[in-house]
């Protein structure tokens, strides 16, 4: 399945709803039903859907979502549509060439010869990413099977700018996990505090390896870490601002910190290529 943006997707089209998402996740499931994607882990066909699929969903999601095209309205919610996408995704692989086989009986039929996991979860992982990217802000599934929010207004280069090879233990997997925390779709708010705050540590490994000052000057290296305190992140003290809309001010200190992150780490790393 070649998949393309077509026009609206390019232009940034009105996002869709959640019934136009519904709808969209019928043409998803049946359009691979017909390939056989399912079959080896939920022994689904072009022909059938067996009720243990739906057993076995009920299990991990809690959900029955068999048919998905004969939905209840009421069953119609986002959480019920990426649930059922996420569940979709851990049991997806594509079948690989048919050959003959026969029964202990002597009856021959055809069945795949493989199925390959990797390469179905990649194909799928596109179908979905242009199924979701227009809904609400904007979501994508990663490679782990994670719908993640894609961020808005502009922000999402931000969120999907290259994490730069600098430290991998204390830099750039804490700053990925920090990302992928604020990016998961049933964050809470204290989920989106410890994202910035894992930021701001970051910020604190680098200062405290003498690094971060041959980036910024005293000044600015002071204001990063005055605003996690101020806005009590992370210690607790009486002169620290608590009436905040968290929603809003953490919204714009996670993405202050990444943007700093990435012009720190970048003038880092350019200081050392010059060496």
């Amino acid at each position: 399945m070649e998949k393309r943006m077509y026009y609206s997707t390019r232009n940034n089209k009105k996002a869709i709803d959640v019934y136009q998402l519904y709808k969209q996740l019928q043409s998803l499931f049946l359009y691979y039903k017909s390939k056989d994607y399912f079959k080896e882990k939920l022994s689904i066909t072009s022909f059938d859907v067996p009720e243990d699929a739906n057993h076995k969903a009920m299990f991990e999601i809690k959900f029955m979502p068999f048919p998905i095209e004969k939905w209840d309205r009421l069953d119609v919610t986002e959480e019920n549509i990426f649930d059922t996408i996420e569940f979709l995704f851990h049991h997806v692989s594509k079948p690989g060439e048919l050959a003959w086989y026969s029964s202990d009986t002597g009856y021959n039929y055809q069945d795949y010869e493989n199925y390959d996991d990797f390469s179905g979860k990649v194909e799928f992982k596109g179908a979905v990413n242009l199924l979701i990217c227009d809904y609400s802000d904007g979501f994508e599934i990663s490679d782990s099977g994670e719908i993640l929010s894609l961020g808005k207004n502009g922000l999402e280069e931000i969120l999907d700018a290259e994490i730069i090879q600098y430290d991998p233990e204390n830099v750039d997997f804490k700053v990925r996990e920090a990302i992928r925390k604020w990016k998961n779709r049933s964050q809470s708010v204290e989920d989106r505090r410890q994202a910035i705050i894992d930021l701001a540590n970051v910020f604190e490994w680098l200062k405290k390896t003498e690094k971060l000052a041959k980036a910024l000057d005293k000044k600015d290296e002071s204001l990063i870490f005055e605003l996690a305190n101020k806005f009590e992140l992370r210690h607790h003290n009486p002169e620290q601002i608590r009436n905040y809309d968290k929603n809003i001010w953490h919204s714009w200190m996670f993405h202050f910190y990444l943007a700093t992150y990435h012009a720190v780490i970048r003038i880092l790393k350019k200081q050392e290529d010059t060496k």
